[in-house]
């Protein structure tokens, strides 16, 4: 593939109304072109609603194991909650899930009733993706992939990760801790890409950014500009959480400062200039599929 196509992802859809609200904002007025919706959270029926005024926003799932209840009944789902009926928080799960230490028919469960949930509300999902990405841990690995082809879902997020420009350094990839670490988890997520979602659709990578630079905010344009004007030929995913700020909400979430940041540079017309001037097509999962599709009909041809 010769094109540089770019999906250009909302995460946490339907988590708070600002949020929500910054998503469609940054889609109608900047660049954003995808969104994954979260259907456990307060401003869940919210967005759904609002989508209706986004016709060409591509919407997904953000399946939840690990924030707020379930849609199942909690006695349903006992390896995946506490004594209250609210999911284990990430550190917890993310173990649990390393250890095969959760009921898969559980996970794989809870995750169709959250697609089921979606799809009864009149939404065509372009994709599916989680939380936390606990999609891609080894206990959620074959329930996510299961659960996917029960309900006609064929497209993810690319497991795998990829940073620009590569001359800032991080060997083994943009991953915390030392190289040896980060060439693990890159070689694993690599293989989770290759093999284990071996058939579902996905990019050919995300684009992430080295950890060192994670804390500093006052970094996020010079960081972006600098991925948009390397982005190699290829189909990419940039996930962001745009946000406004929302009493009674964002005084409790961590990366609020983030997402007022992130969207601020999502509506920035310079920064959709960079895309623009650098030859990238903004897409969505829908066009992805039909992108690859007319690749394969090429090759065909060819031969």
């Amino acid at each position: 593939m010769n094109e540089k196509q770019l999906i250009v992802n909302g995460d946490d859809l339907g988590m708070s109304r600002g949020i929500t609200d910054a998503i469609l904002i940054a889609h109608r007025h900047g660049f954003l072109t995808s969104a994954s919706l979260m259907v456990n959270m307060p401003a869940s029926q919210y967005a759904v609603q609002r989508l209706a005024t986004a016709p060409n926003l591509g919407v997904g799932l953000h399946l939840n194991i690990c924030q707020g209840k379930p849609l199942l009944p909690p006695k349903s789902v006992p390896s995946l909650v506490d004594s209250h009926g609210a999911f284990l928080p990430p550190s917890l799960l993310i173990r649990r899930l390393w250890r095969w230490q959760v009921v898969e028919r559980e996970v794989e469960a809870e995750f169709r009733a959250q697609i089921r949930w979606a799809i009864h509300r009149g939404l065509n999902l372009t994709h599916a993706d989680s939380h936390r990405h606990m999609h891609i841990y080894p206990g959620a690995i074959r329930p996510f992939a299961r659960a996917l082809a029960a309900e006609g879902i064929h497209k993810t997020r690319a497991p795998r990760c990829s940073h620009w420009p590569k001359n800032n350094g991080g060997i083994g990839g943009p991953h915390a801790g030392r190289v040896v670490r980060r060439i693990l988890v890159q070689s694993y997520r690599s293989v989770v890409q290759a093999v284990a979602f071996r058939r579902i659709m996905t990019p050919d990578s995300r684009i992430s950014f080295l950890a060192r630079h994670s804390s500093d905010l006052s970094t996020i344009g010079e960081r972006w500009r600098g991925t948009f004007e390397s982005l190699p030929a290829g189909s990419f995913e940039f996930a962001c959480h745009p946000g406004i700020p929302e009493t009674g909400f964002s005084g409790t979430d961590a990366i609020s400062a983030q997402r007022e940041r992130e969207l601020r540079w999502l509506i920035d017309p310079e920064m959709r200039n960079v895309i623009v001037r650098n030859g990238i097509r903004l897409i969505t999962y829908r066009d992805l599929a039909a992108s690859r599709v007319a690749q394969q009909q090429a090759v065909e041809a060819a031969l």
